[in-house]
Order: C-alpha cells, then structure tokens, then sequence
C-alpha cells in the first residue's frame, strides 16, 4: 500500500500554505488508496509547542483531512535517531564540526546567488577537541541522478551545492537533515527514495 505523509512543525498556528499543501498530500495519496500520515515534526524545543500540534490537528480533523494511524512525534523518537547516528559514526561518514556561523560566513561565499553557503569541510579531518561542537555528515563528491515526479530527471552534487550537513546540532538537538530521513524510510513515504 503507497503511503504519503504531512509533517508540520508545530511552531505556530498553521497558514494557508501549510492547508494547501496538506490539502494536496491527502487528495494525491487518498486518490491511490494509500494511507495518509501524520507526523509532527517538534525536534526543535526551543520552537515546538504541544499547543500548536494539538491545534493543528484540530484545524485538520475540521477540514476533513484525517489521517490513518496515530500521530507520530519526532521528539518522542529519539533512540530511534540515535541509533542511526551511531550507526553514522561507526561507518566513519561522521565529524564534529567548530564552526560558528560568523565563521562560516566570513570564509564562503553565497551559492549561486541565493544566499547559502557551501560548507567547506573546514573541519574534516580535524583533531577532536574538548568543545561543544555539531556534527556534519560527509557527502560524496560525485553527481547523483534522480526521478523526480513532478520535475522529472535531475542531478545534484551534494558537495558541491550543498556540502556536509549537520545532523547534531552543537545544543545535542537532532537535526531535520537526519530526522526526516530516517523517519521517511521508517515509515514507508512512497515520496522519498531513503533506504535505512
């Protein structure tokens, strides 16, 4: 059975992109008589409130999106993450990272004119230091070519267009590079091509 999926972070009341999108999630997988799902992404504590998932889901229930199954909370899910964190580090694809963002602002340059910033590696291969420190996942240096539905063919570098991404923060939160991965294979997401 296809399965497909609407994750808000409960930071705030829902807008109307947030509907539109939930909107057009349900009607795709309800129309292929697949399960829609629910999961409410409060990874961030400092930003997630238990208020605003329960007034989602009540703006939800009340425009007759239901979903199938029990909500599933990322802030509840964190032996699974760390599971695959370690999992991560014992594969050798995992470093701490020093970097502050003044750091990193002050030694890169925007990527294709859209204001992000390619993370150098500056910190690969560095020596462990006793600081607080994220952690960033080593990417491939090589072009990956996938389907898209919507878009079709489309080929990305992560190295180059990305760089290595946090997947802990410096605070010990986890972050969504890492969350939503894992819990889209876990969970069946017909729309990601993750393998866990």
């Amino acid at each position: 059975m296809q399965k497909g999926r609407f994750a808000p972070s409960p930071t705030g009341r829902m807008h109307l992109g947030n509907l539109f999108s939930a909107l057009l999630s349900w009607l795709s997988i309800k129309s292929k008589g697949g399960e829609w799902l629910l999961r409410i992404e409060d990874i961030d504590p400092g930003r997630s409130r238990q208020t605003y998932a329960d007034q989602l889901m009540n703006d939800l229930e009340w425009l007759g999106l239901t979903w199938d199954g029990e909500p599933v909370y990322q802030s509840q899910r964190s032996d699974i993450y760390e599971h695959y964190f370690k999992t991560l580090q014992q594969q050798g694809l995992t470093y701490p990272c020093y970097c502050t963002r003044a750091d990193l602002m002050a030694t890169q340059a925007p990527h294709e004119s859209d204001g992000r910033i390619v993370y150098s590696g500056i910190c690969r291969g560095r020596t462990p230091q006793p600081l607080p420190a994220a952690v960033r996942l080593m990417v491939p240096d090589r072009d990956i070519t996938f389907e898209d539905g919507h878009y079709g063919l489309h080929t990305v570098n992560l190295a180059r267009q990305i760089g290595d991404f946090i997947i802990r923060r410096r605070d010990g939160a986890w972050a969504y590079q890492l969350a939503v991965v894992v819990d889209d294979a876990l969970m069946g997401d017909q729309r990601s091509g993750a393998r866990v």
